[in-house]
């Protein structure tokens, strides 16, 4: 173990039975045949920690041995994020018997919680996935994934998933968490390296977007088969770009506490079931993919979600079944008594391709990332525009700043941001 984190040398030890997922055989571990402690595994930026991490999930779909993974101290992780994270995994409480798993949620709202995960509903979809049928398309050989996305977190840990149940190896870019800056020409390299087998790959949209806005990028995505889009909504000009370019796009919408994404460009994938509540319009989501539960903290005991998830998104879903994701239930402001959505405000300011990026503060201050001359032409366009769509009560205060604060995984970082500007 590393140093800097001594206080997780000491583990807890219990048993798992016997699980099988989606067609790749998880090994059967009989009651006192095999002690499973809770060892965390460190995982470094770059290709070195999807490689570590890739060898980790593997064993413990083969041994029962629980894999709970946190990053190195690095740039992109300072030892206050790494405390919280082990917090959050909790290693000296006893876990669940089907337990394989334990994932941290991002913190973009907070400190991290941890969930406890089964093999099977790690897996629930992967199969679905890697045939293509999941996102319209159907291949008849295994997909040879490129991870783009922290290993530590649940999207680049369903790419590790995934490439096990194909018994592909992924493909690890340096700019994972941070080992380096995720550049077009380290993707298109990757993506040069693979052979005739069909490319997946998982991405943010900052990712997408930096890929499409780069000749040597956008090459690179026409060579993929699939490319999925998910850690927070694709802006509309994304989606319209990607649409343009006939690119492979599915986003995808998950969560740690779902086994990550679980619907696809607005379909349930498999076995889920998506509810919106008539009260309040917050999603509920059902199925295999669902977690165990939550991790047992120092203020309460493990909390089962007993096969669905309630979120803190609000959305819709038409007359077809397809979801529409609105914003989150905290993103709701009061403003002279009219109920006004922050994400809906940031929705119509990123169809402006002159915004780089926007967050709306509780405050209704627009934080917007663009050219400050630029933004000074448009501004009037945009307050019209918002005016038109949600009401000139909704019309904020804007601020144009150089950049906003993302976590690792890509998200915006909400907490920092709402510290620095609010």
């Amino acid at each position: 173990m590393n140093r800097l984190v001594p206080r997780v040398a000491v583990h807890s030890f219990y048993e798992c039975p016997c699980t099988q997922v989606t067609g790749i055989f998880y090994s059967r571990i009989v009651a006192d045949s095999l002690s499973r402690k809770i060892e965390l595994t460190e995982i470094a930026p770059g290709a070195e920690g999807v490689a570590t991490a890739f060898h980790a999930l593997r064993g413990s779909l083969e041994t029962g041995q629980i894999f709970a993974p946190i990053p190195k101290l690095s740039r992109h992780y300072s030892q206050h994020q790494i405390d919280s994270i082990v917090a959050a995994i909790n290693p000296d409480e006893p876990v669940q018997a089907d337990t394989i798993a334990i994932l941290t949620t991002s913190g973009s709202t907070g400190n991290p919680r941890g969930v406890e995960l089964r093999a099977s509903q790690l897996g629930a979809l992967n199969n679905h996935v890697n045939s293509g049928a999941v996102i319209g398309i159907y291949v008849d050989a295994p997909a040879r994934w490129v991870c783009a996305l922290p290993v530590t977190s649940i999207g680049g840990v369903n790419v590790l998933s995934r490439s096990i149940a194909a018994e592909t190896v992924p493909v690890g870019l340096e700019s994972v968490a941070g080992g380096a800056t995720f550049d077009p020409h380290e993707f298109a390299t990757a993506v040069s390296g693979i052979g005739d087998e069909p490319i997946f790959v998982s991405l943010v949209s900052t990712q997408l977007r930096r890929l499409m806005n780069s000749q040597e990028g956008t090459k690179a995505l026409s060579r993929c088969t699939a490319i999925l889009v998910g850690g927070g909504p694709t802006p509309t000009n994304d989606f319209l770009q990607a649409q343009d370019l006939e690119l492979p796009l599915s986003y995808t919408y998950g969560m740690t506490e779902t086994s990550g994404g679980c619907v696809f460009s607005g379909k349930n994938g498999p076995g889920t079931e998506i509810v919106c509540d008539s009260t309040d319009s917050r999603i509920t989501v059902r199925g295999p993919s669902v977690a165990e539960g939550y991790r047992p903290s120092h203020t309460s005991k493990f909390i089962s979600f007993n096969g669905e998830f309630r979120t803190e998104d609000y959305g819709s879903v038409d007359s077809l079944g397809n979801l529409e994701i609105l914003g989150r239930l905290d993103d709701i402001v009061l403003v002279n008594g009219v109920n006004i959505s922050r994400a809906a405000i940031s929705r119509v300011i990123e169809k402006y391709t002159e915004i780089e990026s926007c967050y709306v503060l509780p405050n209704l201050t627009a934080l917007v990332v663009a050219d400050p001359a630029v933004f000074e032409n448009t501004s009037a366009s945009i307050r019209s525009q918002i005016s038109r769509e949600l009401g000139s009560v909704a019309i904020p205060v804007f601020r144009v700043v150089p950049t906003l604060p993302r976590l690792p995984n890509g998200k915006l970082d909400r907490v920092t941001i709402t510290n620095l500007y609010g």
